[in-house]
Order: C-alpha cells, then structure tokens, then sequence
C-alpha cells in the first residue's frame, strides 16, 4: 500500500508541475529558487517555485511546458506558481497562451497585486504594480476578478459585493485598468498602443530557431 501511494504522489507531482526554458535573453536577468539567486542564461530552465527578474535596458523570452509564452521587459518580476498560475509583482511583459506541450492545459491564471485574470488560450500584455495593473488584450479573451480578494474588502457592503459578483470580461482591441478602488474598462487602438512594441518583439521571437528549439525540447 506504501509503494502504490508513493507511486501516485510522483504520478501526481509529473502531472501539474510545468517547466521552462529561456529562449531570449538580452542584458540581465536573475531566477530565485528558494533562498538562492543566480544569474539566468540562455537555454536556462524554470520551474515551479522560481521567481524570475530582469535588470534595467534587459528583457527575458520565456518557453513554459504548458503552452505559457512570455517576454518580460526590463524591471520586471514574475514568480511561476503551481497548476499553471503566474504571479507579476511589477513590470510589463507579452503573454501568449496556446494548448499543447508536454503539460498541456486549457486554462491558466495571471495573478498581480490587485487583480487576477483567467486566460484560456489568448495574447496580451499586463503593466502591474503594487498598487494598480493595467491589461489590453491583442487576441482571444481573459475573464478578469478576485479584486476584492487581492486587495481586501472594501467597507462599502455594496461596493462590496459588486466586486465579488461582477466579474468582467475583456475581448481583443479592449483593455481594463484597476488600481485598488476603481474598475476603468476601455475599448483601444492597438496600432497606438505602447506595449505593442512588446507585443510584436514576442510575436516574432516566437517564429526564431532558439525558441521553437525550447518548445520542442519541453515536449
């Protein structure tokens, strides 16, 4: 009985956890394991628990295992957490979304200090901060909530329990702004939009050899 249940918990432990591989790397960067920094590399691998960060004039390509693609700018930090959820303290970074890979899923999350959004296959950039964060999305959609659950309750019942019962849901050309108090949802120009620059820099590392070469090797 001893052996079959050990045998699950590695079962299990192979099943959710996801890795990555650095694909792109220009200027500085660090991973965070545990109480241990060291300077990232190109071809480097991430896992689960790692807590990525760029340096100033610096921008990191990122391959994850379940299909999570990103492009982190520089001053930015991003902590991979367990079943395909993705933590940004601060900074900008490009997300691409696809199925597939050697851990395949069909729905991950971005958590910021104050909002978490729900992704199912899509592309788009996240600003965030400790006290705002700011989402557009160039394609597919993401399901935005939890503000109140991020940030704490507000003391008005109302406001409240609108934050609890009204999630919002963003589409391509659309982009949300919230900074602790106030929801702001806004229809954009993409052509005019600053993190477009972001955007297409990832869209086209994305077609480069050293980043299908990390896709494939996490297959």
């Amino acid at each position: 009985m001893k052996v079959l249940f050990l045998a699950f918990l590695v079962f299990a432990g192979s099943l959710f956890a996801v890795e990555g591989r650095v694909t792109y790397l220009v200027g500085k960067a660090t991973i965070r394991s545990g109480k241990k920094s060291q300077a990232l590399k190109l071809g480097g691998t991430i896992r689960e628990g790692d807590v990525i960060s760029t340096a100033k004039n610096s921008r990191l390509g990122v391959q994850m295992s379940d299909g999570a693609s990103f492009l982190v700018n520089s001053m930015t930090t991003l902590e991979i957490r367990p079943k395909s959820t993705y933590y940004q303290a601060q900074g900008t970074i490009s997300m691409n979304f696809r199925k597939g890979g050697k851990d395949a899923t069909s729905k991950w999350a971005i958590k910021t200090h104050v909002v978490t959004a729900g992704v199912r296959g899509t592309s788009f950039t996240v600003d965030a901060s400790k006290n705002w964060a700011r989402i557009v999305m160039f394609r597919g959609k993401v399901i935005m909530t939890d503000f109140v659950r991020e940030t704490g309750l507000q003391s008005d019942p109302n406001l409240m329990m609108q934050d609890f019962l009204n999630d919002i849901e963003l589409n391509a050309g659309t982009a949300l702004r919230y900074d602790g108090s106030d929801v702001k949802k806004e229809n954009v120009n993409l052509d005019d939009e600053p993190t477009k620059a972001l955007h297409d820099e990832h869209a086209k590392l994305e077609k480069s050899v050293a980043w299908k070469k990390a896709g494939a090797e996490l297959k």
